[in-house]
């Protein structure tokens, strides 16, 4: 039998399969001696399904040599710097001056001993005000806390700092649990393979379940089975001379769409969106300036004066892209990168790919997987900007039977909306399939309102940019244009 011990852990993992990378709001920690209460289980159906976590986990690392402290000495003062002893009553530190400074551990507030490398390591980061944060730590310093969370480095003070614990890794977490299950444990050695489905560990989620279909014949470890040996196609090599969107065969026979759009086509994407009235924080580079500046100079936009050719320098983002725009310098756009995220993309992100289209149609039973038919959307890692923007084209350069699946002229007419309504009120019904529900109910008007919202609010129609991408489904596509209208 599983032991309350392994359930209860069990849980901790599911809920690691959430964003430890984002930040999270907790209760404030419980007092040292009151175990830590572990979230109650939440078990995922399918890949796409995955739990999502209410606190982090209290999962650590063992204890590590102890070689720096902080100290909270009293309302006022702090101490930091090198231990040179530790014991159960006293502590010394030798200070950045080569102080040495000794400490009775029941008169100070706090004591709290620092991590050693080494940098990029995953932990987890106890804020004062109760918040946890989970991310790459880049420094655990004297006077603040570097951490990494998606990409951004923020820097905390170390008074604001309650503790910084190690973290496990994902393949120590996969091995821990791993080890405490036995082999007739089919639920949870399925639950198992599907969390290292979610975290990209292709290979190690079909060992578990090849072993797990040799032990029994479980219906769902058979189709994630299908899934994870398409992604393992997906990152095989691909043979000399296959061009990045041939479509490639998975071992079952099904037809999979073979890549991502790139971080390039994603920014020159955001670049066509811009809407210069509400821009979103941007940066030009400064070889691009300088083409600008060059390339340009008869233009009575680009300044004269070397002076003021040098102040263009540090002119306003905003500003030199609003040059680029009207001069129609569409070579340069790639100088340009939208750090932000355009009005029209953002209604995309929020209000039609996360809130309806990865939970309806885009699950692996759906157009997410296999049986996707001819629409094929990504669905794992679906907050990842390369994998919303893939969509996005797929969506707005596809049709099925002639019909557009975004109308841009009639967006209520478009073939996604309509396949999102009850059977009883769309004029174009969904085919009627298995499993199907609708999406856009009378309940959920306001995400109607949205979709039409978000279409008429892209500056470029049918995914006319100029990137290089053909969804997998497409038989005979239009070729996109070479620069978006009016840019």
């Amino acid at each position: 039998m599983t032991s309350p011990m392994f359930l209860a852990t069990f849980a901790a993992l599911l809920f690691l399969q959430g964003e430890p990378a984002q930040p999270v709001v907790a209760p404030p920690p419980a007092p040292a001696q009151v175990p830590p209460q572990v979230p109650p289980q939440v078990t995922p159906t399918s890949p796409t399904e995955s739990a999502t976590p209410a606190v982090e986990s209290v999962l650590t690392e063992p204890t590590e040599p102890q070689k720096r402290a902080y100290i909270v000495v009293d309302r006022v003062s702090t101490a930091a710097g090198v231990i040179e002893s530790d014991d159960e009553n006293l502590i010394v530190l030798r200070d950045e001056k080569n102080r040495l400074k000794t400490f009775t551990k029941n008169r100070v507030i706090s004591i709290t001993y620092l991590l050693e490398g080494p940098a990029g390591r995953r932990v987890r980061v106890v804020l004062n005000d109760g918040r946890v944060l989970v991310g790459k730590l880049v420094e655990d310093g004297f006077e603040n806390v570097l951490l990494e969370i998606e990409g951004i480095q923020t820097k905390y003070a170390r008074a604001a700092v309650t503790e910084v614990l190690p973290y496990p890794t994902d393949q120590e977490l996969y091995e821990r649990f791993r080890d405490g299950l036995e082999p007739d444990q089919y639920t949870a050695r399925y639950t198992l393979a599907l969390w290292l489905y979610n975290k990209k560990m292709y290979t190690d989620s079909k060992r578990e379940l090849e072993s797990l279909r040799e032990a029994t014949n479980h219906y769902e470890a058979k189709q994630l089975l299908i899934e994870v040996n398409a992604q393992l196609a997906l990152m095989a090599p691909r043979p000399e001379g296959e061009t990045p969107n041939k479509p490639t065969k998975p071992v079952d026979g099904t037809e999979l769409p073979t890549r991502l759009l790139t971080d390039a086509d994603v920014n020159i994407i955001k670049v066509y969106e811009v809407e210069l009235a509400d821009p979103p924080r941007m940066q030009v580079s400064v070889d691009g300036i300088r083409t600008l500046l060059e390339k340009y100079s008869d233009s009575p936009l680009i300044p004269a004066k070397a002076s003021e050719k040098q102040a263009y320098f540090s002119k306003d983002p905003a500003e030199i892209v609003k040059t680029l725009f009207a001069l129609k310098a569409r070579e340069l756009y790639p100088e340009i990168e939208v750090l932000g995220e355009p009005g029209s993309l953002n209604l995309f992100r929020q209000r039609v790919h996360n809130a309806w289209l990865i939970n309806n149609c885009a699950t692996s039973r759906c157009h997410g997987g296999p049986d996707a038919g001819r629409l094929m959307l990504y669905n794992r890692d679906f907050k990842d900007d390369n994998v919303r923007y893939t969509n996005l084209l797929i969506l707005t350069r596809s049709k099925i039977n002639t019909l557009p699946l975004v109308d841009f002229d009639k967006p209520t007419d478009s073939l996604i909306f309509q396949y999102a309504l009850p059977t009883t009120e769309a004029r174009r019904p969904h085919p009627d399939v298995r499993g199907w529900t609708p999406a856009l109910t009378s309940s959920r008007r306001g995400l109607m309102e949205d979709f039409v919202a978000w279409v008429r609010s892209m500056r470029v129609r049918d995914g006319d940019y100029p990137v290089d991408y053909t969804p997998a489904a497409m038989k005979s596509p239009d070729a996109p244009a070479a620069s978006g209208p009016d840019r």
